[in-house]
């Protein structure tokens, strides 16, 4: 660690950073450091100014800065110097300052300070001043919304389609009405929240809940577009604006758009066996329309083209095949579940989700985890597993438990007396919802 820390540089490549404590240590030994340009490492150099920040999808600039921290001496002496003379900013006493002295400022307008109160007395005042700050915003901002005292968490993501790629409205209808019916004592007890989550456009999913004259505030969220967009039904469907931000990093955008169809064509395919669908397009996802019987990339052979050539995204086929969603790299169905998640403070294992027998090619990863899973019978007759890998490659059963106490299979269909009998066994009912 000596040697390192006279010769040697810090490289944290990772996709994704919340924020970084590795450099901090790193850092502390008075190594430079060259890491992603995402999250925490952003404002760490920003406040140290002791490295340098690259793109982790673009191998060539990992190596120009690595090279260029060894290269130059001067840099690499200025990089140890400030690191090591700015560290103590994210010292705990500095930290522990840095706090106080927001909280004394924003407590300013409402009491002015006295110099000569008691420490007890000051601080019961500024706490005083924090909660009726807090209470006086409400939900205003779709953005900071969390779900009070909720903390469970139903999910319903029945992919329920036809063989024209159209809603199996017969279906979707009773899967979405039967699942409220049940968890409807929950909503009103303030203790469980719902979210849906689709492979429609946003557009779409209006028209479908609308058509079956189901109330769509009666969610707290709504997913679309195979994860990549996420509204607030209650609040004006207003976006949450957060979760975007999350997931756009590194997305490709356009640079994408024009390269999906010629990549997800097979060799000897025709021009027109996919297509861009303008409709149900957005900034956060591109969608395409397939030919009905046309021979196309499974995805694990689509994803393997894009990266050859530095494009990262993920890849849903849906719509009974018949539509490819692409949407961001950090965007899916599961994402936007451990995302709210974390965001409202609710433990994945508090979570239960509705799926059918089979889905998009987003299936297994939804459906796999510590959250109950309750597999709706009959529910989706079209899905989507024949384009997901090749047939060498491994199968679905090597990815899924067949016996994991987290999945539970209706014996019958996808009727609510059913679903009751079957979520009160996953999920001890009474203590879910009261």
């Amino acid at each position: 660690m000596v040697f390192l820390s006279l010769e040697g540089s810090f490289i944290n490549p990772t996709l994704m950073e919340p924020f970084g404590l590795t450099l901090i240590e790193a850092v502390a030994y008075g190594l430079p450091v060259v890491a992603t340009k995402n999250g925490g490492p952003v404002d760490i150099l920003k406040a140290l100014n002791n490295g340098l920040l690259i793109d982790p999808h673009d191998h060539k600039s990992i190596e120009e800065a690595l090279l260029k921290l060894v290269a130059d001496k001067n840099l690499w002496l200025e990089c140890r110097k400030n690191g090591l003379k700015n560290i103590h900013r994210f010292s705990w006493p500095e930290h522990c300052r840095n706090y106080l002295s927001h909280v004394e400022f924003s407590t300013e307008g409402d009491s002015k300070l006295n110099g000569e109160m008691d420490p007890v007395a000051r601080q019961k005042q500024i706490i005083e001043a924090i909660m009726c700050r807090v209470s006086s915003t409400g939900n205003s901002n779709a953005s900071c919304y969390f779900p009070g005292r909720r903390q469970r968490l139903v999910m319903v993501a029945a992919d329920c389609y036809d063989s024209d790629g159209n809603i199996a409205e017969e279906a979707f209808q009773a899967v979405v009405i039967n699942v409220m019916k049940v968890v409807r004592p929950g909503i009103r007890s303030g203790r469980v929240c719902v979210m849906l989550q689709t492979g429609l456009s946003f557009q779409e999913t209006i028209e479908a809940l609308n058509n079956f004259q189901v109330n769509m505030e009666e969610f707290d969220v709504v997913v679309c577009n195979g994860g990549s967009e996420m509204y607030y039904p209650w609040k004006d469907l207003m976006a949450y604006t957060d979760y975007e931000a999350y997931a756009e990093y590194a997305w490709p955008g356009e640079n994408i758009r024009s390269t999906i169809p010629r990549f997800a064509k097979v060799d000897d395919g025709e021009e027109n066996d996919i297509v861009e669908y303008a409709s149900a397009c957005s900034s956060r996802c591109y969608s395409y329309s397939v030919k009905p019987g046309a021979m196309i990339q499974k995805i694990d052979e689509l994803r393997q083209r894009l990266r050859m050539r530095g494009l990262r995204c993920n890849l849903v086929y849906t719509h009974a095949g018949l539509r490819l969603n692409v949407i961001p790299l950090f965007a899916s169905r599961k994402q936007a579940l451990r995302y709210l998640s974390v965001k409202w403070g609710i433990d994945l294992s508090k979570v239960v989700v509705f799926v059918g027998e089979k889905g998009d090619t987003d299936y297994e990863e939804l459906v796999s985890g510590i959250q109950k899973t309750l597999v709706l019978k009959g529910a989706v007759e079209y899905g989507n597993e024949r384009l997901l890998r090749s047939e060498e490659s491994y199968k679905r059963e090597d990815v899924l438990s067949q016996d994991s106490p987290n999945i539970i299979y209706a014996e019958k269909s996808y009727e609510d007396c059913v679903i009751f009998q079957q979520f009160w066994s996953i999920s001890k009912y009474h203590d879910f919802c009261f």
